[in-house]
């Protein structure tokens, strides 16, 4: 067998065999196959396209590259993904919700990229939190707690990783076929037998059409099923930021005030996913049901009581859940204001998430800075009157401050025409 030949035959739009992913993706990881071979394979998917057994053999020799996480001494255990967005803490508010009410949560969270935050960044501003942990001892804390938080271990669908990187940097990344294996391969490969997914849509999302988005879903559906997994797939909205609140700190603010019984966007995702979840796993035998324990759960502040155990037990600091309001402070800010009267029509939420991420990491030495970011005063369909305040930036250091500013301007495009949108499209499983 030659790449070679595998490369030419996918560029004349021929099916590969899974003999010939499986010799494709060895190289990949043992070196015979050069990155070069493998940008070009890329790209003739790109142009040529996979049918779904060359997308499911693909996911499953990523699965077998690396390390599989074996959770069946732990019963069913649950793990959610969400696709990428802007301002999406729904994880630290889902998982204590399910812990808290007998699920059992292994959440292995990668870290920001591109425009879409990161969840493994978020949970490190309880200060001391541990993302990095050891199988043992992640399944030890499941056991003990409920649930447990980490970061993927590198040898973890390792071929994804490597094909993941040449992907971004030959311009084949939005390929459907490619999109749904790597996060499925990544979420197989770490044990979870019910694995729900969030697959946003919008101008802040990978997937720019609910017609993608739909796509995208049904591809990982299926693949779950060939596997023997339960997916279960929310189609949500993703044309503005989910809160009001973008940049670490804020958006861990928005999560604990979530838990505290805030009332908004994020509250609404999360409780529909806890709920929709909790009868997945048979701990409630219908929708109302489990929605009616999710309310409870945050109600009598059990699942913020279940936060603070979680965090606790990776060596988090747990000052911010108590008094929130330190995850506010900062030191330089300046105010975005409206310059016409009428209704917010739209946001340009991929671009706030790209200028939130370039005062995260300022310095270009890649110090996360947790506490900046941006506080929102407005959203889609909301009346404005020219000088209302839109936007609130707090940051530590710009460069090129007026062109900083004058991209925040751009975000927002207000008209005379009320635009209402809807949070939650579909729910395919």
């Amino acid at each position: 067998m030659n790449i070679l030949d595998i490369i030419e035959k996918k560029k004349k739009g021929q099916k590969l065999s899974k003999e010939e992913i499986d010799y494709f993706v060895d190289g990949v990881c043992k070196g015979y196959v050069k990155d070069f071979q493998t940008t070009s394979l890329l790209m003739a998917i790109c142009i040529n396209d996979l049918d779904f057994d060359e997308i499911y053999n693909l996911t499953d020799a990523m699965v077998r590259s690396g390390e599989v996480v074996d959770l069946s001494d732990l019963g069913t255990c649950v793990d959610k993904h969400s696709t990428g967005g802007v301002s999406d803490t729904t994880t630290l508010c889902l998982v204590p919700i399910l812990a808290d009410l007998g699920v059992k949560v292994a959440k292995m969270s990668g870290r920001s990229l591109g425009f879409t935050g990161g969840t493994a960044d978020k949970l490190e501003v309880f200060h001391g939190y541990k993302t990095e942990l050891s199988t043992a001892k992640f399944k030890s804390l499941i056991k003990k707690n409920g649930a447990s938080m980490v970061s993927p271990s590198q040898n973890l669908a390792l071929a994804d990783k490597i094909i993941y990187k040449l992907r971004s940097e030959s311009g084949t990344v939005n390929n459907m076929g490619l999109i749904a294996s790597s996060i499925m391969s990544k979420k197989i490969a770490c044990g979870a037998k019910i694995i729900f997914i969030d697959c946003k849509y919008g101008n802040g999302a990978f997937m720019k059409t609910v017609k993608d988005a739909k796509k995208l879903a049904e591809t990982m559906v299926e693949i779950g099923k060939r596997a023997g997994i339960k997916v279960c797939v929310i189609i949500s909205n993703m044309e503005q930021p989910l809160t009001n609140y973008i940049g670490n700190n804020l958006e861990v603010y928005s999560s604990i005030k979530m838990l505290n019984g805030a009332d908004n966007d994020l509250s609404k995702l999360s409780s529909f996913i806890a709920a929709k979840i909790l009868v997945m796993d048979g701990k409630a035998e219908n929708l109302e049901d489990a929605k009616n324990m999710v309310k409870n759960a945050i109600k009598t502040k059990s699942a913020l009581n279940k936060l603070k155990q979680l965090v606790v037990a990776q060596d988090g600091s747990t000052e911010c859940i108590d008094n929130p309001e330190m995850l506010l402070k900062h030191t330089n800010n300046f105010e975005i204001k409206a310059q016409s009267s009428g209704y917010l029509y739209q946001i340009n939420t991929e671009l706030l998430g790209d200028l939130s991420h370039k005062l995260q990491f300022y310095d270009n030495i890649y110090t996360r800075q947790d506490d900046v970011g941006f506080i929102l005063n407005k959203r889609i369909g909301d009346e404005v009157k020219k000088g209302d305040l839109l936007l609130t930036c707090h940051y530590n250091k710009i460069q090129n401050k007026q062109e900083f500013i004058n991209q925040l301007n751009s975000c927002f495009v207000i008209n005379n025409k009320k635009r209402k949108i809807r949070l939650i499209d579909c729910v395919i499983e």
